[in-house]
């Protein structure tokens, strides 16, 4: 609850699935001639994260495939609420147009790379080399399990048979749990159920154990446009392996079911976790305007590169083709859109701070306090 109210990108993290149905709404009357791509599905400036290998757009949680709109609009009120944030307001739509020409500048050339922005290596000169320091911190972030850890070992044998497969070359002992927790992290999926366990890594040596965090998959139902809602791990799996500038290692999935406790099956992916890991923040990633714009023309990149790849070879260039046109077309609907969705977005969250706080204070009221 502090997280959401406490500013509106928050607020607007955490309201995904309505956002996005709003999207499809506002674009109703197009959604026959809008190319289906894939999508990241929650494109914003604090799902951008930064490793050792890669930087970009990350958690895939709510990927899928549906108008490429869904993620354009989605990203570019999130570059409104950072310039509010910081109060850049009079950058805002310059900056969301030179995501658009970015965008399409990806569409035009699929070879295209960008060097990392400024921001990237500042935040990668700042990495710990102390691997202990590296292991303990994410140790830190491991919650009490709540129940035993012999539930989870189980139904966790048929990622390890599944990297069986896929990675033969890694010693048997591999995947072995060496320890294991609840993770709360997030906003958007902060009532998802996540872990994170730590496993044995290529050797004995506790120095090169690595992480792994397994996370709910959510269904997305209530978003009309999509194609894929269902609670199905490939998707997420399939989608990064397509948009990530550095897919995942080691993903796979896990059912838990009823000997575990649950009254129906759940579904979980895996993915390993970095050992090297920075999630942007609005509040206090960017020193200045240009920060923010080197982002968000890395995200464009991102974006246009990934929304295509794969999703309709060999016909890939006729799809870009029609993309850039859908582009060049409804450009104006979408920056209105961001304008008009940023408007909303703020204004909502002022409603939901004051009706959540005066819920609060009754609610200390009635028990005394």
């Amino acid at each position: 609850m502090q997280r959401i109210r406490r500013g509106p990108h928050g607020y607007f993290r955490y309201i995904n699935i309505i956002f996005a149905e709003t999207v499809c709404v506002r674009f109703q009357e197009h959604l026959g001639g809008i190319p289906k791509v894939n999508l990241h599905g929650d494109a914003h400036l604090e799902n951008y994260a930064i490793t050792e290998r890669g930087r970009g757009l990350t958690d895939f949680d709510d990927a899928t495939v549906g108008p490429m709109v869904l993620d354009l609009v989605r990203f570019g009120v999130s570059i409104n609420l950072a310039c509010r944030a910081n109060g850049w307001q009079e950058k805002a739509e310059p900056l969301v147009k030179n995501f658009l020409s970015s965008y399409g500048a990806a569409l035009r050339d699929p070879g295209l790379t960008i060097p990392p922005p400024e921001l990237v290596a500042r935040v990668r000169a700042s990495f710990t080399t102390d691997r202990e320091l590296s292991l303990t911190t994410k140790e830190e972030l491991m919650k009490p399990l709540g129940e035993p850890l012999e539930n989870f070992e189980e139904p966790f044998k048929q990622y390890i048979d599944q990297m069986a497969v896929k990675r033969p070359e890694l010693p048997p002992y591999f995947f072995e749990i060496k320890k294991a927790g609840r993770l709360e992290m997030g906003v958007g999926s902060a009532l998802n159920e996540k872990y994170l366990f730590e496993v044995e890594g290529a050797t004995k040596a506790r120095e090169d154990n690595l992480f792994l965090e397994i996370k709910e998959v959510r269904a997305l139902h209530g978003i009309s446009c999509i194609l894929l809602s269902k609670e199905n791990p490939m998707r997420p799996i399939v989608m990064q392996a397509r948009l990530a500038d550095k897919p995942y290692r080691y993903t796979g999935f896990i059912v838990i079911g009823r000997n575990a406790g649950y009254k129906v099956d759940k579904m979980f992916w895996v993915h390993e976790w970095p050992a090297r890991y920075h999630e942007l923040s609005i509040r206090t990633s960017f020193q200045t305007p240009k920060d923010l714009h080197d982002i968000a023309i890395d995200v464009g990149v991102q974006l246009g590169l990934g929304h295509p790849r794969s999703i309709s070879d060999p016909d890939s260039n006729e799809l870009r083709s029609r993309m850039l046109s859908t582009l060049a077309e409804l450009q104006e609907d979408i920056e209105q859109t961001i304008s008009d969705l940023t408007r909303q977005t703020v204004a909502a969250w002022k409603q939901f701070r004051v009706e959540t706080t005066t819920q609060e204070t009754e609610k200390n009221r009635s028990h005394g306090h």
